[in-house]
């Protein structure tokens, strides 16, 4: 059976599988949990549907009132924030956006919130689906014996059912299954871009690729850390190789991502097109409590200089870009200080990183790096050209978060689509090579 196929089985098994989980999930109709970012997507997306702009609503009765309603209301610490006046550019646009769309067809409360909830579940089937097509492309061009595609799309499956990690992300309103969705869907185009020779087509699938990035660079910012790498991913797998593809996919990249990067600049008055959120986040990267927690993100440092601005007089004047960028600046310098002083630990800091982002490695998290492992060597002991996604994509990924900051792993979790089918691909063609290597020795 070919990919196509191997994709309506995926979506047959998978999206029942995951509508089902979270149908049964206590949560289903519930607000957004009370850890975590989900609130502030919530209630950003209520002022989008209000009329009232991109920005947060703590304040408003209305947004207040399904949460206070909640049994689980005590633990809502947003319920005691306060709003500084004026749109925000602390979040990226596009998840706030969808939230936003489904209001204006679901009234706001239980319903839409199973709604929302429910999209979450298919983005993430759907991601698996296109795995599962991914495996039986690539592993079909590894060998012939059909045997093994079917079974590196058996291996997929398994995996994108048994997977509960990615399960939990469906309960909030976080970033990660559109995350997932999308990055599964660049690396399906850029492989399909590997096989591409009309020169019409092979324009139209690297600004598909243009349009994917942008939209992953609106639904979680630090993707634009990803951008230099896919700019020469996407310049290797065009061929013949022409340094204007490339060109071709920044600048469409750059024209879809401008305008939300305009109008943050305009809205803080500062050359911040990625908005304030990073430098404060970044923060917490770079802190003792980090250094102390295996190179975990910890937002103690952000939340002491947040304490320390409201404590400030002249805040209570400020609006919300104000404070955003007065957060960033305060937050950038701690940064650089931090990171001088702490010069030498830098090495132990980034090797904690890189354990956390691929970890855990013990019981099945274990098995399955060790597939994604053979994977990897056993696309390039083929030298297969589809390496340039499926190895480098998570390269670029892991340099990024280097760089960056992690937070128990959950910055792999949008490539785990192409994780599964790259363990897939290792662990089916070791199958195949062991069982002819068997079959050899016993006719000697």
């Amino acid at each position: 059976m070919g990919p196509k196929v191997w994709f309506l089985i995926a979506i047959a098994l998978l999206v029942p599988w995951h509508v089902a989980w979270i149908v049964t999930n206590p949560q289903f109709t519930r607000p957004p949990l009370p850890i975590g970012d989900g609130p502030d997507y919530e209630t950003i997306a209520f002022s989008l549907y209000r009329g009232d702009g991109f920005q947060f609503a703590w304040d408003d009765p209305q947004w207040r009132q399904l949460y206070v309603r909640d049994p689980d209301a005590s633990q809502y610490t947003q319920l005691s924030r306060s709003d500084w006046p004026g749109p925000t550019a602390s979040r990226p646009p596009l998840y706030p956006a969808l939230i936003s769309a489904v209001y204006w067809l679901i009234p706001r409360g239980p319903a839409a919130f199973a709604s929302i909830r429910l999209l979450s579940a298919i983005f993430t089937a759907l991601a698996g689906a296109v795995s599962a097509g991914i495996a039986v492309s690539v592993t079909s061009r590894i060998t012939p014996k059909k045997s093994t595609a079917n079974i590196a799309a058996v291996i997929t499956i398994l995996l994108a059912l048994m997977d509960r990690t990615i399960r939990t992300y469906s309960v909030d309103f976080l970033t990660e299954p559109l995350a997932l969705f999308l990055t599964t869907l660049l690396v399906a185009g850029g492989i399909t871009l590997l096989e591409t020779t009309p020169q019409s087509r092979v324009m139209r699938i690297i600004f598909l690729l243009s349009v994917l990035t942008a939209l992953l660079v609106l639904t979680r910012s630090l993707v634009v850390f990803w951008v230099p790498g896919l700019v020469g991913m996407v310049w290797l797998s065009a061929l013949p190789r022409n340094w204007q593809r490339g060109a071709f996919f920044f600048l469409g990249f750059l024209v879809l991502v401008a305008p939300w990067w305009v109008r943050n600049i305009a809205v803080l008055d500062r050359w911040m097109p990625l908005g304030g959120q990073g430098a404060a986040s970044l923060r917490g990267g770079y802190s003792d409590e980090a250094l102390a927690d295996n190179g975990n993100w910890h937002s103690d440092a952000e939340d002491r200089i947040q304490k320390e601005l409201s404590e400030d007089p002249n805040s209570k004047d400020w609006s919300a870009a104000q404070r955003e960028v007065a957060l960033a600046n305060r937050a950038s310098r701690e940064t650089r200080e931090w990171i001088q002083s702490h010069f030498a630990q830098m090495p132990r800091l980034l090797a904690m990183r890189l354990s956390t982002h691929w970890g855990p490695f013990f019981g099945p998290s274990l098995l399955w790096r060790i597939g994604i492992l053979a994977g990897f060597i056993t696309l390039l002991a083929y030298r297969r050209r589809e390496s340039i996604w499926l190895i480098g994509l998570p390269i670029v990924n892991t340099l990024s978060i280097l760089c960056l900051y992690e937070a128990g792993g959950r910055f792999l979790v949008p490539l785990y689509g192409i994780l599964y089918a790259v363990a897939a691909i290792g662990v089916s063609c070791s199958v195949e090579t062991t069982s002819r290597l068997a079959a050899r020795a016993a006719t000697r």
